[in-house]
């Protein structure tokens, strides 16, 4: 794994085909020094595997004061509107914002598909039917088929507005970073085709820098203008929620999951 800070603000971490998590580390101290100090910073992470939960990594970038942008691509699963192949992958985003008085104001993570793909392989595991408008077939064409699902694409979230949000994601995570492209990356679950060598990329921007009179009193009437609502929520919020009752209660793991992990 390789390091670059050449240039004051840009850090490109070369993952060597490993984890994106200890790339993400390696370059991560240095991205919020240089976002510090000039007001803004960027890391790319290239030939790297899954980040896991993006809104993890931004929400680090807002723990430490900066607002935080972050993108990942992964094997390709979306068909363009009205196309009949797959060239994105699910393609995250994510927006962590501090709150302004050391803490975090809340954590948007969000994908270009309706559903996780997960979702839908467990339904194809469990021979169950998928709900209409989650995929479409290997013809473009809608289905509720979770096995044909599978070998077709998910629906972009939002029609083409999906679709293009994850052709954002894709331009940054891989084609700015210097990983490979979603259509060419090998399938995270198993070894074929050996490492996707996908990749992220984040941006750090300093409240400090932009707006330090005004941020915090600016994003605590945003939040507070979401929260007062009846029924609405902050985005994250029930991640947050969740979190602290894993905490406190710890989290069920099943016996069959149990086994299967003792048995690696």
């Amino acid at each position: 794994m390789t390091v670059n800070n050449d240039a004051a603000s840009a850090i490109v971490v070369d993952a060597d085909s490993g984890f994106a998590h200890p790339a993400i580390d390696a370059g991560f101290d240095l991205l919020i020094e240089s976002a510090k100090k000039n007001g803004c910073a960027a890391m790319s992470v290239r030939n790297s595997y899954n980040c896991g939960v993006l809104g993890f990594h931004t929400e680090r970038i807002a723990q430490a004061g900066m607002t935080g942008l972050g993108f990942t691509n992964a094997p390709a699963s979306i068909m363009p509107v009205g196309g009949n192949k797959s060239i994105i992958g699910t393609n995250p985003f994510s927006v962590a914002v501090p709150d302004g008085k050391g803490g975090v104001a809340f954590v948007l993570d969000q994908s270009a598909s309706v559903v996780a793909k997960s979702e839908i392989k467990m339904h194809a595991q469990a021979g169950k039917s998928i709900p209409e408008g989650w995929a479409y077939d290997p013809d473009g064409k809608p289905t509720t088929d979770a096995d044909a699902a599978m070998k077709g694409s998910m629906a972009p979230v939002g029609g083409y507005k999906g679709f293009g949000a994850g052709l954002l994601v894709e331009i940054f995570a891989a084609v700015m970073s210097g990983a490979t492209l979603s259509q060419d990356a090998s399938p995270f679950a198993g070894t074929a085709g050996g490492p996707p060598r996908t990749g992220q990329f984040f941006f750090a921007a300093s409240p400090d820098v932009f707006s330090p009179d005004v941020f915090a009193d600016r994003i605590q009437t945003l939040t507070s203008s979401i929260v007062a609502q009846e029924g609405a929520h902050l985005p994250g919020s029930g991640r947050v929620t969740a979190r602290e009752a894993h905490e406190a209660n710890g989290v069920g793991v099943s016996a069959a999951l149990l086994e299967k992990i003792q048995a690696i």
